[in-house]
């Protein structure tokens, strides 16, 4: 994707969230932007959509590609990974994939394939290197544990679990980390998670 074409994906994102997917000439100047280049850059809505998804995804896998994790403690990194998806992502409202979802539901499907492939691969990995350090209960089953958090990765877009008008992306989030390290931590690695999560001032568990 093209830095224009990135720049104007993100007023996309606005314009749909505001007013829908009915592109107006009119709104559209509002934010900076006009119909006659919004299809000199996209061939269509479906375009459209793809490039918001896409965008959304790229950034998702980026988190997880830009640290170099050799010799962390696993518990760290969930946490650092999720610190910095809720700073990616804190002002990203569920709606707008609510709403392109429904019109497209192919192209959300797709993507939402793609980013659950990648995000498997990276808890597996992550589950097995929590049990060799003694933070994770033995008998944690790694493909299990990935399968419950794209699960309720998944659910953040359920508009029927979550309505985005009374659930916000951080807090689903906060409470998706919370429950997923409760579930696979040892007496051991909860005690870790409960000192180490202060350094992460995004993430509030009241436990």
């Amino acid at each position: 994707m093209t830095e224009k074409k990135c720049l104007l994906t993100d007023k996309l994102r606005n314009y749909v969230y505001r007013h829908g997917t009915e592109l107006s000439d009119d709104k559209l100047k509002e934010m900076g932007t006009s119909l006659e280049e919004i299809n000199e850059n996209f061939s269509g809505m479906e375009d459209i959509a793809n490039s918001i998804f896409e965008q959304e995804r790229v950034a998702f896998e980026k988190i997880f590609e830009e640290y170099d994790f050799d010799g962390w403690n696993a518990i760290d990194i969930l946490l650092l990974v999720g610190n910095e998806i809720h700073d990616c992502f804190f002002n990203v409202s569920p709606s707008v994939s609510f709403k392109l979802a429904e019109t497209f539901p192919g192209i959300f499907e797709s993507h939402k394939q793609r980013r659950s492939d990648f995000i498997y691969e990276k808890i597996k990995i992550n589950i097995e290197k929590g049990m060799q350090q003694g933070m994770y209960k033995d008998d944690v089953s790694s493909e299990m544990v990935a399968r419950m958090y794209i699960a309720k990765l998944n659910d953040i877009h359920n508009r029927e679990i979550y309505p985005p008008e009374v659930f916000d992306f951080g807090t689903i989030f906060n409470n998706l980390i919370d429950g997923v390290i409760r579930t696979i931590t040892n007496e051991e690695g909860w005690q870790y998670y409960k000192q180490r999560k202060q350094l992460y001032s995004v993430l509030s568990f009241n436990r």
